[in-house]
């Protein structure tokens, strides 16, 4: 399985380096990393590892315990990643068939953008709530049928009916009172620089969408 391990690291040459061995000598495959910030003498980055089950996990995690300076703030359990560009194709697919394209985009979220599970929301002018209209085959719990607002691009603290809150983000979809909203499950937040990418998607594929919408 794959394993997302967000780390914080010094910012200094050879850190990623130790991390890297560290993975491998718990006998863990690393297949990507992504920094997303680099301040104040530290760097955070989301490490993407191969692993055989939980345990195995357990055991590239005490093994990064042990790297002077590194912390794990995080871990997700992401969903197969879709080889090269995964949002530019989820988009290709979501643009390929419009008379499916709502549900194409929330089937294909998880996959493409890292994520347990995705659903649609309506937004009605004059009125401070969203209606889940769409939900991907991939959601892990029900859904409230109604959530609080704003409208706007934003992560929060998704409370569902059944088990735990999930850290969630809404991707407005331009042009159109539609938006995304995307969960995970683990506890892993959606970091800054993940949301200015989800509203680049958002600002592509909503005028698209509109013709979608509900009345």
């Amino acid at each position: 399985m794959l394993a997302r391990i967000r780390l914080r690291v010094p910012d200094r040459p050879g850190a990623l380096g130790r991390v890297a061995s560290a993975i491998g000598a718990a006998s863990g495959d690393i297949a990507g990393v992504d920094v997303l910030e680099s301040e104040a003498g530290h760097a955070l980055d989301d490490v993407v590892v191969q692993v055989r089950d939980a345990g195995h996990l357990d055991a590239v995690l005490t093994a990064l315990a042990g790297v002077p300076g590194a912390g794990v703030l995080g871990v997700h359990h992401p969903a197969p990643p879709l080889p090269g560009h995964s949002d530019l194709q989820l988009v290709a697919q979501v643009l390929a068939r419009p008379g499916r394209s709502l549900q194409t985009l929330v089937d294909g979220a998880p996959a493409a953008l890292g994520v347990d599970w995705a659903a649609i929301v309506h937004a009605e002018p004059g009125r401070d709530a969203l209606d889940v209209v769409a939900t991907g085959a991939g959601a892990s719990a029900p859904l409230p049928g109604t959530l609080a607002g704003p409208f706007r691009l934003r992560t929060f603290r998704l409370e569902l009916p059944d088990g735990p809150p999930h850290p969630a983000a809404l991707v407005p979809l331009d042009g159109c009172p539609l938006g995304l909203l995307l969960g995970r499950a683990g506890g892993l937040e959606f970091h800054s620089r993940e949301l200015w990418r989800l509203g680049q998607l958002g600002a592509v594929v909503g005028p698209c969408l509109a013709v979608s919408a509900p009345a």
